[in-house]
């Protein structure tokens, strides 16, 4: 057997051959299994203990003045942070208070996780009551840092919960970190939390998408000396979150599927990287068993469906249904559309299940185009009084194209009058809804002048694009496409569904209105190969999916 100095030397050697192993396949063929089969192996070839320490599992190192049982407390609260199990975090954060009562990073680590970055919460109070428990003042407070290391950090969560604008405390939190990591290269947590910050701010003469380069590179260097860190991984996933950068995230992909966690952001995490790449199957997978993971914590904790925040509940909903969709699993996505709907009735109504609500049942009648059902969504809509810009695009949509004009225009009325801001999915809907509304009176040049600009504007504003599924729920280009082939432009059609899989890659909507357009075309070479991802797409697709006959005709050939 290894001593034990070098069993993390061994775990990252067995890592790696896992990994090198895994990457002999394509992205979406990694066999988790086999990874796994390898850490089994080591943990018994090297005796790590059964029961080990949270932050043991994900090989966290972070040593402050404390040492024993309060130093590991500490060591699984930071866990917890970096997995965003903030509830638990600040449980072990007071643990070690509880046994060292001055140790000031436990103080430190329970004020900072009020500030959920990603998340983007900020739990101001809260944080300043922690704060006072190690000390009156900030003078005070910075008297029982027994080192120069730790009263920095110390000193940037007092800039954090400080004086001042909110932005302003986050930014000058953010240059804090940076200059802690300067001061102390050889700190792994001081680089992790520092790109961690950077996921909101924006440096002085950078640009957004060379601070999120910054953040990536950052956190790649963390991954170089720990693999399994539970904050790096994420961050590296996240700051590549987009359909240009999004491969480089394949790294923190393999390095989760390594280890064994129950956590439910840890096995969130990943399906932005299969979303990016089209991975229906895992994303709805991944999705589901972080939802299930998250249910059971809910209980275990002994909480209410009213106390769940959207990560909780929602986001983890969301994904899933639309990975269902697009793969064509229908009986999982009602399934899902039913769960959420008697939780949010069960919730009493609460705002953190509406989103979702809306979601799932918007997305159910614009991916499999169910124009039919515009009535029986509008009265779903006027029952629970909700306003979402998705659900009313989904109405607005299904209304024109069924014929419904009059629920078509309040559909458009509604929409413009959610958000004025140009780049909003409100906004983009409302423009999408009026310029199906002229095409379905025949306008055929003012429709499409429309739907041109709502494509213009979707595919300026990347910030519709990272990190979820589409936003607008129907992409514009998808619209536009759409109405193009309908007008007899399949030639501009097809460059407008071509165009909108760099984006959205994938996307099941865009491969179908590519076929068409390229059978219309007589581009036989573009309709196999279209016809053929949707073959694959769809080759576990219920048999009663709108689309799959046409699929398995045009393949069967």
């Amino acid at each position: 057997m290894f001593p034990l100095e070098n069993k993390t030397l061994a775990m990252n050697l067995i890592y790696y051959v896992a990994a090198a192993i895994n990457n002999i396949k394509r992205p979406e063929l990694i066999m988790p299994k086999y990874a796994k089969s390898f850490l089994s192996v080591f943990l018994l070839v090297f005796s790590i203990p059964v029961a080990a320490q949270v932050y043991q599992n994900w090989n966290l190192v972070f040593p402050t003045s404390q040492s024993g049982a309060a130093q590991e407390h500490f060591l699984d609260a930071v866990t917890y942070m970096h997995l965003h199990m903030f509830e638990d975090a600040e449980e072990q954060f007071r643990e070690a208070q509880t046994l060292a009562p001055d140790f000031v990073m436990a103080y430190w680590g329970e004020a900072l996780t009020q500030h959920r970055t990603i998340w983007n919460i900020h739990r101001l109070d809260v944080a300043r009551e922690v704060l006072a428990r190690l000390g009156a003042t900030p003078a005070e407070r910075a008297a029982k840092a027994p080192s120069a290391r730790e009263k920095a950090y110390l000193a940037a969560v007092e800039t954090l919960f400080g004086a001042g604008e909110f932005r302003l405390r986050q930014s000058a939190y953010s240059n804090a970190m940076g200059e802690l990591r300067q001061a102390y290269p050889d700190d792994i947590e001081a680089s992790a939390l520092y790109a961690l910050s950077l996921m909101r701010e924006t440096p002085i003469d950078m640009t957004r998408q060379q601070t999120r380069s910054l953040m990536a590179t950052i956190s790649m260097q963390v991954l170089a000396q720990n693999p399994r860190h539970p904050g790096a991984n994420r961050y590296l996933i996240q700051s590549t979150d987009d359909p240009e950068n999004t491969d480089i995230g394949l790294l923190a992909v393999n390095n989760l599927r390594l280890i064994d966690t129950d956590a439910a952001e840890a096995l969130h995490i990943p399906s932005h990287y299969y979303l990016q790449h089209g991975m229906w199957e895992a994303v709805a997978d991944s999705n589901m068993r972080a939802f299930e993971s998250s249910m059971a914590w809910v209980e275990e904790n002994d909480f209410s469906l009213q106390d769940l925040n959207a990560h909780n509940y929602g986001h983890l909903v969301q994904f899933a249904n639309y990975g269902y969709l697009q793969a064509g699993n229908l009986n999982q996505a009602a399934k899902i559309r039913e769960r959420v709907r008697s939780d949010y009735i069960a919730s009493g109504l609460a705002a953190e299940i509406e989103t979702p609500l809306a979601d799932v049942y918007a997305r159910w009648i614009l991916d499999l185009e169910r124009w039919q059902d515009a009535e029986l969504l509008a009265e779903l809509a006027s029952e629970y009084s909700i306003r979402s810009p998705g659900l009313w695009q989904a109405i607005g949509i299904a209304a024109a194209r069924s014929g419904n004009l009059v629920l078509a225009n309040e559909a458009v009325k509604l929409l413009a009058n959610l958000s004025d801001n140009p780049a909003s999915q409100a906004v983009n809907s409302s423009r999408q809804v009026e310029g199906l509304i002229h095409l379905a009176q025949g306008h055929d040049d003012i429709a499409l002048g429309i739907l041109s600009e709502a494509a213009q504007l979707n595919w300026a504003q990347p910030v519709t694009l990272l990190g979820v599924p589409p936003r607008p729920l129907k992409p514009a280009m998808e619209t536009y496409g759409e109405a193009l082939l309908e007008t007899g432009d399949a030639g501009a059609a097809l460059v407008q569904f071509q165009q909108g899989l760099t984006r959205y890659r994938g996307r099941s909507n865009l491969l179908l209105g590519a076929a068409r357009a390229a059978e219309v075309l007589g581009r036989g070479d573009l309709v196999k190969r279209y016809y053929s991802q949707l073959a694959e797409i769809w080759q576990r697709a219920d048999s009663s999916h709108p689309f799959i006959n046409e699929v398995r005709t045009k393949t069967s050939r």
